[in-house]
């Protein structure tokens, strides 16, 4: 997936006792870290979030309805919007995402964070369809 919003995998290392995935660098970190510190906070006026909110929109949007086959991001929380030098969103963590065939009825079982995960298939079904 290639997304302005979506972090970059620049590369992997496999090993038989280490596994690694290389991301490219967010400098500000995570979306929870920066609400939960009071500096930073502050920093993160109202339109900057708006903006935030708008790339995770962005990233979303591509992932259910531009990407090829459809990808299905299940458990997006504020630990895994990450935010780069001049507060763009990045989603990361694709641990628990999956594909979706809007032909088959075969579906996964539940994966996630209640409350941060995606809703019911038949939910899906109809706003994709719309």
């Amino acid at each position: 997936m290639r997304h302005r919003n979506i972090i970059k995998l620049f590369g992997f290392c496999s090993h038989t006792r280490y596994s690694y995935l290389v991301y490219e660098f967010m400098e500000r970190g995570s979306f929870v870290k920066i609400l939960s510190n009071n500096v930073q906070a502050v920093e993160l006026e109202w339109t900057k979030r708006v903006n935030v909110v708008k790339g995770l929109a962005n990233a979303i949007s591509y992932m259910h309805y531009e990407s090829c086959p459809a990808t299905l991001r299940r458990d997006i929380s504020s630990k895994k919007v990450l935010l780069d030098d001049e507060y763009e969103t990045h989603i990361s963590d694709f641990g628990y995402a999956t594909t979706l065939d809007m032909k088959s009825s075969n579906w996964t079982p539940f994966a996630g964070t209640f409350g941060y995960s995606a809703p019911d298939k038949c939910s899906i079904k109809l706003t994709l369809l719309c």
